[in-house]
């Protein structure tokens, strides 16, 4: 009871420690013009099979729906009842207005007048609604739903429905098409296509509405939407062969439906598409007319049909018109989607070569960029070399970013020569920024191409055969810093820094992370956290680094090497397991809401996401903090989705044996593990443990045969509450539950994560 007593006294005491903070830093923001989303990781859609259909029976249907669209009719006959003509008076006025409605129905007032012309009619004679033809009572069905009302039901449309009701006339092919498209809408896919086809084939006894351009479009837009490209095309064809001048966007639709099949002749059908439609609205096609083909053939995979849509866009004069800012971030937006598609070198240049023929002068330098980070990420140092001569062979003047891409392109590879010469670059680079006395700063893509100027990239004569190189920015001194460590050549490491250090440039976290490595390297473990906190936690105003994944990865490390050496352990100038956990939780509140925070996630990970609960489980272990093990894990899986390494529990069965040992000295402990007793010990724990995971698959139903089924996630889960219970059996053995509770609670608050649960049993419920 006094120990239970001590340890809750101990629980309540504040957190008294120099290292508890929180970053001051942010994270870059994203530029707009950054894609989201990834159009290479969409799955095809399966192509539902078209049914066989009686040809003879559907060319006959054919032939009456081109013989009604000669035929169709909505003008009224004159009436003669009136001696004074007044009715055919109006009711010429009323054909003109149903003539002008079927030419120009966006004309404005139209649907008013001819709404007051129709009750005067209506209310002179009674039987003038019988007299109205069936396309006409269409016209103005269309006519007044398009226009807007602020009652939730137009009572025009009621009062059309009542009057065509009276009459005994069917409903307006827009109130057919309504009642198709909500069924479809609303889940009833193939009822919607059954009823539709049997407009189509007269079999529902229905007025017909099969050759109306509405009823045709919402049938081949459906056909598209549920997976039938081929029907969806054929009804397309009909509808615009029908009707050639019906304005319609069904066929982005129809070809979206195309695209998204994994069919190669459906794919040749799509170009043959965006020709045909580009050539029937010429200059009336906008850049979202564009956009639609462009993101279509971008799903497909065919990058050289969407370079033909992304020139087009240029030729037409829908993209690149200016240098305004947010015309800047379209062209970058599509041109980033394109990079999507370039899943080797030669892809990339292909994309390359036609955006510097295409685009203006001012873009080309963000595309040499792009092309250099290409040949980097698929490790081809000959096509940097040969980028960086078709540079300046075209009178280009290539800048410290694409520099600074070729010598770590060139460093990347085995070969020696290529090594010697970027080592050599490098230098130059740095001798260049001794001379220059201006400052470095690297302005964002869209900010340099909206000030542009042609003497900023564009060579003066003779200079292409000089191939000066510019002076250094903080990227290349972090380059020839890390390759200098990773030769051990620390001479050069020193003389670089205090160059850096005389510059005045500004550290970035590729920077802060290659200086906190060679720290570590070193075994300087306190410097490498002053580095960190030196750069992140600064004042409001100043400039400081938010650091990447690979950042916190190093400070992990190096905690467990500092924990792991009895010199280093108590140093109290390192943070506490605790502390850093919190520190992580506080930076990836900043980052998880970022569509990019994939990319600090895997810098935190490296390749194993396992490897990471090992590393943070182990440097937990070193401090004897279990409640600590316990929160770690429940955040790593609940907070960054990281799953348990198949080391975890073994690390928490060893952690577990010394928590009855809490209160005998250092040679007890010696003794202790030399003894064998510890190594029985961890075998018990093992059997205990094996024991909670059958008797919570018994509790839950799981057979073996079950559990094999589990997937991955799964069984981490169900091992993930196993763990939690055993760490609440292992220290209950030493404390009541109301302390363990208050324990898990304490670690809880100082990590950052209060509220979070850990496990499905708390202490009183565990055995």
């Amino acid at each position: 009871m006094l120990h239970s007593l001590r340890t809750i006294s101990r629980l309540v005491r504040p957190l008294q420690s120099s290292h508890a903070r929180f970053l001051t830093t942010l994270p870059k923001p994203i530029p707009t013009y950054l894609p989201q989303w990834d159009p290479t990781r969409r799955i095809p859609l399966k192509v539902v099979p078209t049914e066989p259909r009686d040809v003879a029976r559907d060319d006959a249907r054919k032939r009456e729906r081109a013989q009604l669209c000669r035929s169709k009719n909505f003008e009224l006959p004159s009436l003669d009842a009136d001696p004074e003509h007044v009715n055919r008076d109006e009711t010429n006025r009323l054909n003109g207005f149903l003539r002008l409605a079927d030419e120009e129905p966006d004309l404005e007032g139209l649907h008013m007048r001819l709404w007051e012309i129709y009750r005067r009619l209506k209310k002179r004679d009674s039987k003038f609604v019988y007299s109205v033809p069936d396309e006409a009572w269409d016209l103005m069905w269309k006519l007044q739903e398009r226009e807007p009302h602020k009652d939730a039901v137009n009572p025009r449309l009621v009062t059309l429905r009542k009057d065509m009701h009276k009459c005994r006339r069917y409903e307006p092919v827009g109130c057919r098409v309504q009642y198709l498209d909500g069924l479809f809408q609303n889940g009833h896919e193939e009822q919607a296509l059954e009823e539709w086809e049997e407009d189509r084939q007269g079999a529902n006894n229905l007025s017909r509405h099969d050759y109306k351009p509405e009823h045709l479009e919402l049938g081949a837009r459906m056909f598209a939407i549920y997976g039938d490209p081929d029907r969806s095309r054929e009804i397309m064809e009909e509808l615009f062969e029908l009707h050639p001048t019906y304005m319609s966007s069904v066929a982005k639709t129809v070809f979206r439906a195309h695209t998204s099949s994994d069919l190669v002749q459906h794919h040749d059908m799509a170009k043959k598409m965006y020709k045909d439609y580009k050539g029937k609205s010429g200059e009336d096609m906008v850049l979202e007319d564009y956009d639609a083909f462009f993101i279509g053939f971008l799903e497909a995979r065919h990058l050289i049909n969407a370079k033909m849509v992304f020139r087009d866009m240029i030729r037409g004069h829908r993209l690149a018109t200016s240098y305004l800012p947010e015309e800047v971030e379209k062209v970058l937006e599509r041109l980033h989607l394109l990079y999507r598609l370039a899943t080797d070198i030669s892809k990339m240049t292909t994309i390359g070569l036609q955006a510097i023929s295409a685009l203006p002068e001012a873009y080309h330098a963000h595309v040499f960029g792009q092309w250099m980070r290409s040949a980097l990420a698929m490790n081809a140092p000959n096509a940097a070399a040969q980028l960086l001569d078709l540079m300046f062979n075209h009178g280009f003047r290539p800048q410290t970013n694409h520099f600074n891409l070729l010598l770590k392109t060139l460093m990347r590879s085995d070969d020696v020569p290529n090594i010697s010469n970027a080592e050599n670059i490098g230098w130059r680079m740095i001798e260049e920024a001794r001379k220059a006395s201006t400052k470095y700063r690297r302005a964002p893509a869209s900010e340099t191409i909206s000030k542009w100027t042609k003497k900023m990239i564009t060579l003066l004569p003779g200079e292409e055969t000089k191939r000066d190189v510019p002076k250094a920015n903080v990227t290349t001194f972090a380059i020839m810093i890390k390759h200098h460590a990773s030769k051990l050549q620390w001479e050069h490491v020193d003389y670089l820094t205090r160059r850096l250090k005389e510059s005045g440039l500004q550290p970035d976290s590729d920077l802060m992370d290659i200086l906190m490595d060679i720290k570590c390297r070193q075994g300087k473990f306190r410097e490498v956290w002053e580095i960190y906190k030196s750069l992140t936690d600064v004042p409001e105003g100043t400039v400081g680094v938010f650091p990447g994944g690979s950042s916190m990865r190093c400070l992990w490390k190096t905690l467990r090497l500092a924990l792991e050496d009895p010199a280093t352990r108590g140093d109290p100038d390192l943070p506490r397991p605790r502390e850093l956990l919190a520190e992580t939780v506080q930076w990836w509140k900043h980052c998880q809401a970022r569509h990019d925070a994939e990319r600090f996630l895997i810098g935190l990970t490296s390749t194993d996401r396992g490897a990471l609960s090992t590393l943070i489980i182990h440097c937990f272990s070193y401090t004897n903090d279990i409640a600590g093990s316990l929160v770690g894990l429940h955040i790593l899986r609940k907070q960054f989705g990281i799953l348990l390494s198949d080391q975890v529990p073994e690390k928490i069965h060893s952690q577990a044996a010394w928590v009855d040992l809490n209160h005998i000295t250092e040679h007890e402990r010696s003794r202790f593990i030399h003894n064998s007793v510890y190594k029985k010990n961890l075998e018990k724990l093992g059997h205990v443990y094996d024991m909670l995971l059958e008797r919570r698959k018994q509790r839950l139903g799981i057979s073996e045969d079950d559990y094999a089924q589990l997937s991955v996630e799964e069984r981490n889960d169900l091992g993930l509450n196993t763990l939690s219970e055993f760490i609440r059996v292992i220290m209950k053995r030493s404390d009541f539950p109301e302390s363990v509770e208050a324990m898990i609670d304490h670690a809880k608050e100082q990590a950052g994560v209060p509220d979070m649960s850990t496990g499905d049993m708390d202490a009183f419920q565990v055995a």
